[in-house]
């Protein structure tokens, strides 16, 4: 596999929309992160060498993405989780996270990468707390899982 190489460019963005089916579902002000891992195994054998001890590749975790925003009417992925809730299989979404720059919006640019969820699932969702007469944005946080992440860059 070759790593490409030249001048990267660093992303900034500023808007995070999740789509279901090709239509937007909810769109996100913070993308706390997107988590992949794979595990790593101690692997002991013995040669001419001697013991030889490595660490080979292990168990794959289902990555997580985890996004944050402001609280509004939209209801979407309150339902989507109420359906996880209730062991709906249907509830399992292949969808997209699409990030766009600061210059761009969801209406009028196109996205500067775009993630694909394969089966995804809201596993938390939180709504922050609410004190009354304050004046702080009440703040939703959604917990996706995933079979798999591809990545879709622009272009």
């Amino acid at each position: 596999m070759a790593i490409a190489g030249g001048n990267p460019t660093v992303m900034s963005a500023s808007t995070f929309v999740i789509q279901v089916d090709g239509i937007q579902v909810a769109t996100f002000s913070e993308l706390s992160g997107i988590n992949t891992e794979v595990e790593s195994v101690e692997y002991i054998s013995t040669g001419r060498e001697g013991i030889v001890h490595t660490k080979q590749y292990g168990k794959t975790k289902p990555p997580t993405v985890t996004l944050k925003r402001g609280l509004d009417t939209q209801t979407y992925m309150w339902s989507w989780h109420q359906a996880v809730l209730q062991g709906d299989p249907a509830a399992r979404k292949t969808c997209s996270l699409q990030l766009f720059a600061a210059a761009a919006s969801p209406k009028s640019g196109q996205p500067i990468i775009t993630y694909l969820l394969e089966n995804a699932w809201p596993s938390k969702l939180e709504i922050g707390g609410m004190k009354a007469g304050a004046t702080e944005v009440v703040t939703e946080t959604v917990v996706l899982h995933c079979d798999q992440i591809l990545m879709q860059p622009a272009g």
